[in-house]
């Protein structure tokens, strides 16, 4: 037997014994998203269980960059970009039922692209990795990076690959309705001659969706009240009982801070009563006031919540003492508070 006939006898038995002598591909390997459904270990593992020609280091030109845009159950979204610098190709975008079929689905674009003998055989190797039919020609320096073959792999059933789309843009979620309630400490001024402290309970109902266009109604009850205050020619008692209607068509959010400009009204009953006077008597009278508020709220199931509100007064009656007038609500009605809540979902 010649010389050159006996090397290639060797690698042959070396290579079936499942230690081939070539050279291994370096990569990159970036994965964004939850790590509670892909980590970066669990998609490596996967890789190496296809193909051990494949190694993850930190300095590669080549990369792998996978994004986790939905990890929703029963959708789980990701995009996988395989690429050299300056040579960046599509992304490939996958949508499975579970996190498991999803990166089954990437390790197996992963291994088919950056090993080119699986795309030689046209199928996915078995979880030892070695190659039964490897010669001297495996011995080249890794390959570049091109899009996979559709005709060498095929990912998992349950997992559909959709075309190309943008990394950084994923799909638009779509809007969730959530509702809440709270309990707050209320404070009005403008209605008598000094604020009037008391209780407030709201309700809210929401669109919450991608972007700053989320509207929102929040509905309040309010009871405030100020006890004998000392007036000219007698005592004054006020109390009013209203309700209050936020339209807010905008929602920002910083985290779990979430802040909605409002267009607001409240309409309810002003009841005053005097007394220490010539002549004790009391009213209730419509009042009305239309402007705007801003809402905020911090949480997730428990909620803090704050409001501020300040409009026009547009029932404006004065109140007086033996034809002293002492008091005319004022121009401007302004309203805040503070409460703590729960919402759901």
């Amino acid at each position: 037997m010649t010389s050159g006939g006996a090397l290639l006898v060797a690698l042959f038995f070396q290579s079936t014994n499942g230690t081939p002598d070539v050279v291994p591909t370096a990569a990159r390997l970036e994965l964004r998203g939850p790590a509670e459904c892909i980590s970066r270990g669990d998609l490596a593992a996967r890789v190496a269980a296809r193909s051990r020609r494949i190694q993850f280091v930190d300095d590669a030109a080549i990369y792998a960059q996978v994004v986790l845009t939905s990890t929703r159950p029963g959708n789980v979204v990701a995009e996988l970009v395989l690429a050299t610098p300056g040579a960046e190709q599509p992304p490939r975008r996958f949508v499975g039922r579970s996190c498991g079929e999803t990166a089954d689905a990437i390790a197996l674009i992963i291994a088919v692209t950056l090993d080119p003998t699986l795309k030689r055989k046209g199928a996915e190797p078995s979880g030892s990795g070695s190659s039964g039919n490897e010669t001297g020609t495996d011995r080249a320096s890794p390959p570049a990076v091109k899009p996979p073959d559709p005709s060498a792999a095929k990912p998992p059933a349950n997992v559909t690959v959709e075309s190309p789309a943008p990394l950084l843009n994923p799909p638009v979620t779509p809007a969730r309705r959530h509702f809440g309630v709270s309990v707050a400490g209320q404070t009005i001024f403008g209605p008598a001659p000094t604020v009037m402290p008391g209780v407030a309970l709201y309700g809210i109902a929401a669109l919450d969706r991608d972007g700053v266009w989320a509207p929102a109604l929040i509905v309040g009850a309010t009871h405030v009240w100020r006890d004998d205050l000392s007036e000219p020619g007698g005592t004054a008692s006020f109390t009013l009982d209203a309700a209050s209607v936020d339209a807010c068509p905008l929602r920002f959010a910083w985290s779990r801070l979430v802040t909605r400009p409002c267009a607001s009204a409240l309409i309810g009953r002003l009841s005053a009563s005097g007394a220490d006077a010539d002549v004790v008597a009391s009213a209730a009278r419509p009042f009305a006031a239309a402007g705007a508020a801003v809402t905020a709220s911090l949480g997730t199931t428990v909620e803090l919540s704050a409001r501020l509100g300040v409009g026009v007064t547009l029932l404006r009656d004065a109140y007086e003492f033996d034809a002293t007038t002492f008091h005319r609500a004022g121009r401007i009605t302004a309203a805040a508070s503070l409460g703590v809540g729960l919402r759901w979902p």
